[in-house]
């Protein structure tokens, strides 16, 4: 396969958190343990359903940053189940805790 389209392939959006639909479910596709300059965090690779590839029609994969309080949540029994397909997750929003002004989610 040709680089350009391994490329093509890989390339995705990046989207911050709070740019999702709130109460919308998103089916997790990959998980990873990265490290920033803020410390280790959790990169999900979502599909996201009201929007389309443009490539083959299938639903547009999204990538995105989790809180770090994320991080100690997810083991690496967890990561590599979601990446291995042993098990389906989805991703839902929440919306803002106006309290806290945190972003709130839930696994299903």
């Amino acid at each position: 396969m040709a680089l350009s389209q391994r490329f093509s392939d890989e390339t995705c959006d990046v989207v911050h958190i709070s740019s999702l639909n709130v109460e919308q479910t998103y089916p997790t596709v990959k998980a990873e343990r990265v490290k920033t300059r803020y410390g280790e965090i959790v990169l999900l690779s979502i599909s996201d359903p009201q929007s389309l590839s443009v490539r083959d029609l299938s639903p547009a994969l999204l990538k995105v940053f989790l809180p770090k309080r994320f991080a100690t949540v997810f083991t690496d029994a967890d990561i590599s189940s979601i990446n291995g397909e042993q098990i389906r997750l989805n991703l839902i929003y929440r919306g803002l805790c106006v309290k806290t002004n945190t972003h709130v989610f839930a696994i299903e």
